[in-house]
């Protein structure tokens, strides 16, 4: 045994011994050892002659280094052999403290020769073993400038990284903020900032507002920062989806929150429910509608059909007769009724419903209306009560299709009043309109159908089982005849079972020959336009001509632009009294063109009299020509007394 290289063993794993003496018999080294794990073992056996000592570099309740400095205090010359971790700055700092050698785990192979080489190294003179001492040190310290330099490189390519990441974050078109465990904003990027409306130094250090662990694809609002400057009613501004990511912020957890705008995707899909729900509605709408036509177009028949059977048989007597045709008659009057206003309909949303105006005196129109109704409201026994201020004057008008409107009127308030019930009918003077009011005690409105009682083939109560037939299309004929008459309607109830109030208001003529309703109509070149400078404004030729044409037979002169360029220059040029306009015309249409004229000052034509011209008959385009600053609004295909009549009253002729 004496012959054997003797060692002590300083491992906390016995298994580390076992797989170093099993090198050491692989490579016919024959060891008498001693394994120790504590600091009171290694003291216990360091003085027992050992020829070298080999020591893993981390133990339990010390180290290797303070093992090797132990052996120096005690002047003891045994080689000291370290095998540790693959670090080049921990083998310099153990040969730096005196070590025979640093081996490196995946280099354990070469322990036996190390230790073989410690102990001829032992023997040696000392200047020997000092020179060898240096010369590892200088490689040691190459190897280690070496490592110094790739640091170095890793530390600059990581800078590079971290200078593209914070670019990216900060170009990011999402929003993106990092928030620590406690909930405090510790990093914001402008597309954030953006997003919640307020500066960097606003948000940072303060508690962010959304909780965000274990948050993500959520949906958020986003409200304004500074919540006193805006308006209650849009404190609600933005949409964003929230995803959130845990991170190491400055060497601590924390959390990184992106938030995406998404509100306009929101409203996009908001919208575009609203117009499916809308599609919806007017689908079922339409097949309600069809329904009741097909039930109220062939209802009238059934009675018309049998009693013609029965006539045929000559079966019937006189009496029986008689009721037979009056039955017939009144059903085909129904009848014809129901195809009228569709008719009616059909021809205003194709816009080809015309009028025929001339001066209407509304006392004898009402009181036409009232006759038509009469022997309904008596079947019934309801009372008419009528209401005249005689001091109403005229309007001008389409006196069958006034007519229409207050029959239409009348009719359904005859029809939906109960037995016994009042109906009264109200004309009187409002400013410069008369106006006119169907009341009556019976069944009312809906307060959710009220918004939409003009709407066309709607209907209260479309059901196989209501009480009241018809085609709903009455009121929307009402509203739209009223509109072209340049005037207004609306309805007004408390509810079901208190009555309904409909107030129609008609725009009352000014002082003129025209011939009052009643007697006989003059022809078109009735009024006269003598003297009156007209301006007519078209892009189609033969439009203009037919206006100049027209106007010039009423007495006019007539000067006609192609454009609306050349339509301004005619302006400050001639002065003429009034201006006629298309409203679609290519470069400068009717609108861009009166709002060009009403920038002028007055002595530049800024304040003309001043007539669109358009194709739409409907409500919007009215009140888009008036808003745009138009005096009046004249559907096509247009009348040429209305046109005529139109002008003398604006330039008061």
């Amino acid at each position: 045994m004496d012959d054997k290289c003797r060692i002590l063993f300083l491992f906390t794993s016995p298994q580390s011994t076992e797989d170093i003496l099993a090198l050491m018999n692989g490579a016919r080294f024959a060891v008498n050892y001693q394994c120790v794990a504590t600091q009171a073992d290694y003291l216990t056996y360091l003085n027992s002659s050992w020829d070298a000592i080999v020591a893993d570099y981390s133990l339990n309740d010390f180290d290797a280094l303070e093992a090797l400095h132990t052996v120096q205090a005690q002047g003891l010359n045994i080689p000291f052999v370290i095998v540790g971790a693959d670090k080049a700055s921990v083998a310099v700092k153990c040969i730096k403290a005196g070590a025979a050698d640093y081996l490196p785990k995946d280099e354990l192979a070469r322990l036996p020769q190390v230790i073989k080489q410690a102990l001829a190294k032992k023997t040696q003179p000392s200047e020997l073993h000092q020179k060898d001492l240096e010369q590892r040190l200088q490689a040691q310290t190459v190897e280690l400038r070496k490592q110094e330099d790739r640091l170095q490189q890793v530390e600059a390519a990581l800078e590079r990284i971290s200078v593209q990441l914070q670019t990216l974050i900060t170009k990011n078109a999402d929003g993106i903020v990092v928030v620590d465990r406690q909930g405090i904003v510790r990093f914001i990027n402008p597309a954030a900032l953006k997003l919640f409306g307020c500066k960097q130094e606003e948000l940072l250090g303060e508690l962010f507002g959304f909780p965000v662990v274990g948050s993500d694809n959520t949906e958020v609002d986003i409200y304004s920062y500074n919540r006193e400057s805006t308006a209650p009613n849009d404190s609600l501004e933005k949409i964003a989806q929230m995803r959130v990511v845990e991170i190491e912020w400055q060497g601590e957890t924390a959390y990184l929150v992106s938030l995406r705008d998404i509100t306009e995707r929101r409203r996009a899909e908001e919208e575009r429910n609203k117009l499916l729900e809308q599609a919806q509605v007017a689908n079922r709408i339409k097949d309600e509608f069809l329904a009741v036509l097909s039930h109220e177009l062939r209802t009238p028949l059934n009675p018309i059909l049998g009693w013609v059977r029965l006539l045929r048989s000559g079966k019937l007597d006189a009496n029986k007769t008689n009721q037979a045709l009056e039955t017939i008659e009144r059903n085909a009057c129904l009848q014809v009724q129901l195809i009228n206003d569709l008719l009616s309909v059909s021809k205003i949303l194709r816009g080809k419903l015309s009028l025929h105006p001339i001066a209407v005196d509304l006392q004898s129109t009402i009181a036409a209306a009232m006759e038509s109704v009469s022997l309904a409201a008596q079947a019934k026994s309801i009372k008419i009560t009528t209401v005249f201020d005689s001091n109403v004057g005229l309007v001008f008008g389409d006196p069958k299709r006034l007519q229409q409107v207050i029959w239409n009127l009348l009719s359904n308030a005859v029809k939906f009043t109960p037995f016994k019930g009042e109906v009264t009918v109200r004309l009187e003077r409002v400013d410069s309109y008369a106006q006119i009011q169907v009341i009556d005690t019976g069944k009312g409105i809906k307060p959710d159908f009220l918004p939409y009682i003009f709407d066309y083939f709607r209907q209260q109560d479309s059901s196989y089982s209501r009480k009241f037939g018809g085609l709903g299309l009455g009121l929307s004929l009402v509203h739209h005849l009223v509109e072209l008459h340049g005037g207004t309607v609306r309805a007004e109830s408390l509810g079901e079972g208190k009555g309904a109030s409909f107030t129609v208001s008609l725009p009352l003529m000014l002082e003129s020959s025209i011939t009052i309703q009643g007697e006989t109509q003059k022809d078109d070149s009735s009024p006269d336009l003598s003297g009156v400078r007209v301006l007519v404004v078209d892009d189609e030729p033969d439009n203009r001509n037919f206006l100049v044409f027209l106007l010039e037979a009423y007495g006019a002169s007539v000067r006609a632009a192609a454009s609306g360029h050349e339509a301004l220059s005619s302006l400050v040029e001639e002065h003429p009294d009034l201006l006629v306009s298309d409203i679609g015309m290519p470069e400068m249409d009717g609108y861009t063109l009166i709002r060009e004229i009403r920038s002028l000052p007055a002595e530049q034509g800024g304040q003309i009299p001043a007539i669109a011209l358009s194709a739409y008959a409907a409500k919007t385009a009215q009140q888009q020509a008036l808003g745009s600053g138009f005096t009046l609004h004249v559907p096509k295909p247009v009348e040429p007394v209305l046109l005529a009549t139109a002008i003398a009253n604006l330039v008061e002729k």
